[in-house]
């Protein structure tokens, strides 16, 4: 190693092995870093909503996903050319950067109402600061909600802060797994083997998460009784799209399946979205004759979320849903709405009907065609009959010569699961039995599946 100062050459003799030991050391700590950094650029790509990342102290935006970008109206190159803290909040940078820096010292989530002027018009942003800090990589990452609208209706406003704590609650959650994928790679460095079962046990938790958020099921059973009940609820991936919906409310218990668009983390985050806002709109119904409304009212809250306008603007994203709700006292009437998926009633002697008056998932929408109506259906309660749902999940199982299931098939399955005797248990592990010959050991699951059936037991 040499050292130059001036004309004098000063010439340092190091051990090579500890030489080189140093710079492999450096080394394996850049790469870390890098993959720290392009996890936390894939993360804030996946966010559905407006999205950035500075570091502390810093005025310039250290990653931006492309919702931001369109939310300032910017093109973009401008990505590339380098964002600021004032591109982002102009006028009211200050009061921005107070927020950004109260998170960071108290190093925990801050959030303001922030009124951020353009030359046509004024927005209001719902600005939420969330500090991380990981082994090698420290910051803040901000989340923006356009409330201009809500903000001119106050009463929605409140419905808007709410779903903000769900999604707030869902970025803590995704944060506590990348944590813990920093601690992973952090002892990676001493054992390979070691950074492996980490990084698995990290998944592992947010398989946990899934089931904990989406396939809550406990209340189902406690509700409408282990002995009549039955859930089959497996993810493609550790985390997916498919959720339950379970609410109790009176003399009825209103129970749902769901299926949101994508797969994996950003699957889950609209799924846990639609869930939150269809919980919410089952706990207004005044009555289970007006199931439809809860559909109606989720599917306006999710526009909202997507930043579509229904019947002007191109829109797949969304979920498709099935709503039952089951009387408590066991006689009356079943009610039924869908908007996407339909609703099948096996009847004791094997005749199988089918529900699906909404045939348009929740955030569907086309140019020029107005949201479509959604209705409820009110049918007898037959006891000994058998209501199912389930999403197409295990209708698009491949089998090992790659030819899809298909619904037909799956129909005439579900009109057979009446020789297995009234148990829903029973009906399950026969459908169960079907499903895995036809998929075969080597074939892997192609996605989410999500299948419930529900016994009428007689009064």
């Amino acid at each position: 190693m040499v050292q130059q100062e001036g004309e004098v050459e000063t010439f340092f003799l190091l051990p090579a092995e500890g030489y080189a030991e140093a710079l492999q050391r450096l080394e394996r700590l850049e790469a870390e870093v890098k993959f720290l950094r392009d996890q936390l650029h894939a993360f804030v790509q996946n966010v559905p909503l407006p999205l950035f990342v500075v570091e502390p102290g810093q005025d310039r935006l250290v990653f931006a996903n492309g919702l931001l970008l369109e939310l300032l109206r910017l093109p973009l190159k401008r990505l590339y050319e380098g964002l600021s803290l004032a591109d982002v909040f102009g006028p009211v940078v200050e009061k921005a950067k107070a927020l950004l820096e109260q998170a960071e010292r108290e190093r925990k989530p801050a959030q303001e109402i922030l009124e951020r002027p353009f030359p046509d018009r004024a927005q209001w942003w719902i600005v939420r600061a969330f500090p991380f800090q990981a082994t090698h990589l420290r910051g803040v990452m901000v989340g923006l909600v356009d409330i201009t609208k809500e903000k001119e209706q106050e009463e929605r406003l409140v419905e808007a802060y709410q779903e903000l704590q769900v999604q707030a609650e869902e970025l803590r959650q995704s944060q506590e797994t990348l944590q813990s994928a920093y601690e992973a790679l952090e002892k990676a460095k001493e054992e390979a083997e070691s950074r492996r079962k980490e990084l698995e046990d990290s998944l592992i938790a947010a398989q946990r998460y899934q089931r904990t958020l989406l396939f809550r099921t406990h209340a189902l059973y406690e509700a409408w009784g282990y002995d009549y009940a039955a859930v089959v609820a497996r993810a493609h991936t550790y985390v997916g799209g498919d959720f339950v919906v379970v609410r109790q409310k009176e003399d009825y218990l209103y129970v749902g399946v769901g299926d949101a668009t994508g797969h994996g983390s950003s699957g889950a985050l609209l799924a846990v979205t639609v869930q939150g806002f269809l919980h919410q709109a089952l706990l207004g119904l005044k009555e289970p004759g007006q199931l439809h409304q809860a559909l109606e009212e989720a599917r306006t809250e999710l526009y909202e979320v997507l930043e579509v306008k229904p019947g002007e603007h191109l829109s797949s994203d969304g979920a498709e849903v099935a709503l039952v709700a089951l009387p408590l006292r066991r006689e009356g009437q079943v009610y039924i709405a869908t908007a996407g998926r339909p609703v099948y009633l096996l009847s004791p002697e094997g005749h199988l009907t089918e529900y699906h008056q909404g045939r348009r998932g929740l955030g569907w929408s086309v140019p020029g065609q107005a949201p479509e109506p959604y209705s409820t259906e009110a049918i007898p309660y037959q006891a000994g009959a058998t209501v199912f749902l389930f999403t197409d999940g295990i209708t698009d199982q491949l089998n090992p010569e790659g030819k899809r299931l298909g619904r037909k098939a799956f129909l005439a399955w579900l009109a057979q699961a009446s020789s297995a005797g009234p148990d829903p248990r029973d009906k399950m592990r026969f459908l169960l039995q079907r499903w895995h010959a036809w998929k075969g050991e080597e074939t892997p699951q192609t996605d989410d599946i999500l299948l419930i059936a529900l016994l009428l037991p007689k009064a």
